[in-house]
């Protein structure tokens, strides 16, 4: 059978996709209850098309920003955009398109990832099997794709910043493959742009990175600028304007171009006084969280009551933390093959001086910047460690390409015990996340984390 062409293999993928798309906005007209701060991005959408940026205070309630006798909200404008097909259907303000926003999401995130572990493949037959396996079980039952499937507005936000995470992921890591071009320099830039207008923590990440790119170019190719700025400037371009339109919603919002979110006017302040003085005293993002934020992401303790019937760290998450959410959880847990092939490639970086070692450095540290910010982050919530899986994935990726050019790797039985891990974890805690409540979870625990959860799941 005669292979099929580029461009039919390319209308072979937009069918598909557009098909799944087509399937994720049907679950939004299936009849179920509807939480009125669902319908969030649908009245931001409505007042977007009248040339307004605020929303219906009834609909986002406590979650909205009183300013200038208005209510806005502080989630970036795309979700609600790409909610324009919806305008097609008879009273589609009162439709809950949450689930198939956040299916849309996670399938988009799914193939972009697989695509990028067979560009690999492609690129180096000699990737060692077992590790091409390993990490196939691992994007498809763990970690970014399975563990977030509690669909609701705040998660749907986190998951499309993570869709266009591994869009610039794809990008950079095709770069490493087969050089950087002005196609992987437009997607890594649309990526950016996207994110900044999704979730600003994440996309100030992405651009991060990407300047980090061009800066270490610009650098290497002093000697003759001119063909590198004629290749970079459509994806400088781009990324500007995106950054162009994310300044004029924060300039209509907020009064100034530079601030995504003031949570002086914050309407959910009134339930909790204690947060405005914490704010003051602290800030939103304070380095002196940073201990407690690896705590939370790593070796969830804090979870566990001493002998005194306090929970532990108490006195220091009263003191820096507004809120951390349920469920325990540890990266070591969900993702320990992304971790270990991750720190493979940063080993190898650091041994060999390879010639795109730097760029790779660059865009890593980049990636690392939304890690940093979760990590001293005045509330830390599960959601939240989407911002963390780009920088993961882009290394444990690089490392595949380190261990397919002869660097070092997992074995196959290690590789299959951190893959299984990898995936029983993943369901462990997503079914304690689908069940577990909202909220500071000192408020929820006080009887016992396994007590919690017993009563949870409906065995106690």
């Amino acid at each position: 059978m005669a292979s099929l062409s580029p461009w039919m293999r390319v209308a072979r993928v937009l069918l598909l996709a557009a098909g799944a798309v087509l399937l994720c906005y049907a679950i939004a007209l299936i009849p179920r209850e509807v939480h009125p701060l669902e319908r969030t991005f649908n009245s931001m959408l409505a007042h977007l098309l009248q040339g307004r940026l605020d929303v219906d205070p009834a609909i986002v309630g406590r979650e909205g920003f009183a300013v200038d006798g208005r209510v806005v909200a502080y989630w970036g404008i795309l979700p609600a955009l790409l909610r324009l097909p919806l305008t097609l259907f008879p009273g589609w303000q009162q439709l809950d398109f949450t689930i198939g926003a956040c299916l849309v999401a996670i399938a988009g995130m799914i193939a972009t990832k697989l695509w990028t572990l067979r560009l690999i493949r492609r690129a180096l037959p000699a990737l060692p099997a077992w590790l091409y396996r390993g990490i196939l079980v691992a994007l498809l039952f763990s970690g970014a794709q399975t563990g977030f499937l509690r669909f609701s507005l705040y998660q749907e936000v986190c998951l499309w910043g993570a869709l266009w995470g591994a869009m610039f992921v794809a990008a950079a890591i095709h770069a490493q493959l087969h050089g950087l071009g002005r196609g992987a320099l437009l997607v890594m830039a649309l990526a950016a742009g996207l994110a900044m207008l999704t979730r600003v923590s994440l996309g100030i990440g992405l651009v991060a990175a990407f300047g980090g790119v061009v800066l270490v170019e610009t650098v290497r190719r002093r000697g003759d600028l001119q063909p590198w700025f004629r290749t970079a400037a459509a994806a400088l371009v781009l990324l500007a304007g995106l950054g162009l339109v994310t300044a004029l919603v924060n300039l209509g919002r907020w009064g100034n171009p530079f601030i995504f979110a003031d949570y002086h006017h914050y309407l959910y302040n009134a339930r909790y006084p204690d947060r405005v003085a914490r704010m003051a005293a602290q800030g939103l993002f304070n380095v002196q969280r940073i201990p407690f934020g690896l705590v939370y992401y790593f070796a969830p303790v804090w979870v566990l009551q001493g002998t005194d019937g306090h929970l532990l760290l108490e006195a220091v998450r009263q003191k820096w933390i507004d809120a951390a959410e349920l469920p325990p959880s540890s990266f070591l847990l969900t993702d320990p093959l992304l971790l270990a092939l991750g720190g493979g490639a940063i080993f190898g970086w650091l041994r060999h001086a390879g010639p795109d070692r730097a760029r790779a450095v660059a865009i890593a540290l980049g990636l690392a910047i939304p890690i940093g910010l979760m990590l001293c982050a005045v509330s830390m919530n599960y959601r939240y460690r989407l911002d963390f899986y780009p920088c993961f994935e882009f290394c444990a990726f690089s490392g595949l390409i380190l261990a397919a050019r002869g660097g070092g790797a997992p074995g196959p039985r290690t590789t299959a015990l951190l893959a299984l891990v990898s995936v029983l974890g993943t369901l462990l805690v997503s079914a304690a996340y689908l069940v577990s409540r909202l909220g500071p979870a000192e408020l929820l625990i006080g009887g016992g984390i396994g007590n919690y959860y017993l009563e949870a799941f409906g065995l106690r």
